[in-house]
């Protein structure tokens, strides 16, 4: 009667630990959605911390400091969603990259280091959030 029970306990716990859910499904669904985006989001983010330079060492004024302001959070809003996989990727993506295009045409002007190295990653930030 004593292994009867036992058993009944054992396959009791064995159906329980089957039915919770496990955190490996959502990492996995995380890393491919990550993975489909993953060089973007590098782009972009890459694209901030060159932005953020360019807006500390800028001599040109107003003009350049701003735009790479508008970069920055467009930038951010296209990294946010893509990490939450949002179903506005595609738009929030396109929309950050005319702002990129948009920043790297006014850096281009620039004299400084910064202000080209800035340029040009957000001219190649604005080539990969158009393909997406």
């Amino acid at each position: 009667m004593k292994k009867i029970i036992l058993v009944l306990v054992a396959i009791g716990f064995v159906s329980m630990a089957a039915k919770m859910p496990t955190a490996n499904k959502s990492v996995v669904k995380i890393e491919s959605i990550n993975d489909k985006y993953k060089e973007c989001i590098a782009a972009c983010e890459a694209c901030i911390k060159s932005c953020k330079a360019c807006e500390t060492s800028c001599k040109k004024g107003a003009t350049c400091t701003k735009t790479c302001t508008a970069c920055i959070a467009s930038c951010e809003k296209a990294v946010k969603a893509m990490k939450s996989d949002s179903k506005d990727v595609k738009a929030i993506c396109a929309e950050c990259a005319k702002m990129c295009e948009k920043c790297a045409t006014e850096c281009a002007k620039c004299e400084g280091a910064e202000g080209k190295k800035c340029a040009e990653q957000c001219s190649n930030t604005a080539k990969m959030c158009s393909q997406m």
